[in-house]
């Protein structure tokens, strides 16, 4: 019973982790880059939200938390955009490690940025800062296990998330101009298709759903910090790279089952081990498949 505890919880805090590898493969797709200041980007988001909450009362009031979790998207988005137009738009066509090098730059940048940020104004905190939400004591009970109402709210909230970027992936004019240029940029770009413009887009919408994902974490946590951006950075590689790099659709579900094998292992053995043992399951994965396990047509190709 116990286990099936700690799986149903994982898998419902895991698709917070498919939100966060969504947009991290959506950037790779498009521009063939890593974009290391992805998880900066969601912890700029998580600390927005967490301020409105703080300053308005977010604890008692559940407008006040929407008001938080609007607020982290549209940060998410204009941090993005920040990011592509500094670290990625004045490096176009030259060197493939350049934007890696600059988008680490200003991970770091950012980072450091909010360490003196929460020493320094007296709402935050040194090395935790509370994130107030009215789901901090909400718990259900499904017969004898326990789930906290947080971990369902955010499940939930990233299932419609995913279900909004599917149909717009599939069934609007930006979202196909990003699938062609994703799959053949040479071809997209004969066929008229603004690279520019299908990167503006993607950088936005991808930080967008970062900031998203960073607030709804935050929330599940009840706190916030600095260093959230990187930890989760970390956690999302192993996604992409699990999924096949460029495959949305597997970051979805590779998402839900690391955040499954990462909760199984925390409550069985210790959260000490459970990096390692999703690193164990990567490198069985890449013996087995190296393309990862749901690659597209695109990663086989390269």
């Amino acid at each position: 019973m116990l286990v099936l505890e700690y799986a149903i919880s994982g898998l419902l805090f895991g698709a917070t982790y498919s939100l966060v590898a969504i947009g991290f493969t959506l950037i790779f797709g498009v521009l063939n880059r890593f974009n290391i200041a992805h998880g900066a980007t969601l912890m700029v988001a998580a600390f927005g939200g967490a301020t409105i909450s703080i300053l308005f009362g977010g604890k008692d009031s559940y407008i006040i938390l929407i008001v938080a979790f609007l607020s982290a998207t549209i940060i998410g988005a204009i941090v993005g955009l920040i990011v592509r137009q500094i670290a990625f738009a004045p490096l176009k066509g030259g060197s493939e490690l350049s934007p890696f090098v600059t988008s680490a730059a200003m991970a770091l940048i950012l980072e450091e940025l909010f360490v003196n940020l929460t020493q320094s104004v007296s709402i935050y905190s040194m090395e935790v800062t509370e994130f107030p939400s009215p789901l901090e004591n909400l718990v259900f009970f499904l017969g004898e296990i326990y789930i906290r109402g947080a971990y369902l709210v955010i499940f939930f909230m990233a299932l419609i998330i995913m279900g909004i970027l599917h149909w717009w992936l599939h069934h609007t004019k930006s979202g196909l101009a990003i699938r062609c240029v994703e799959e053949n940029p040479t071809a997209a770009w004969l066929m008229g298709i603004n690279g520019n413009r299908v990167e503006i887009i993607v950088f936005a919408v991808a930080s967008a759903i970062a900031g998203a994902a960073g607030c709804l974490i935050s929330v599940a946590y009840g706190t916030v910090t600095p260093f959230l951006g990187s930890n989760l950075l970390l956690v999302s590689f192993v996604v992409l790279v699990l999924a096949g790099i460029g495959s949305v659709r597997g970051a979805m579900i590779c998402g839900l089952f690391v955040g499954v094998i990462e909760t199984v292992t925390a409550g069985l053995i210790s959260a000490q081990t459970k990096e390692a043992v999703l690193f164990i399951i990567l490198f069985t994965v890449l013996l087995v498949k190296p393309q990862g396990i749901f690659a597209t047509n695109a990663t086989e190709r390269d």
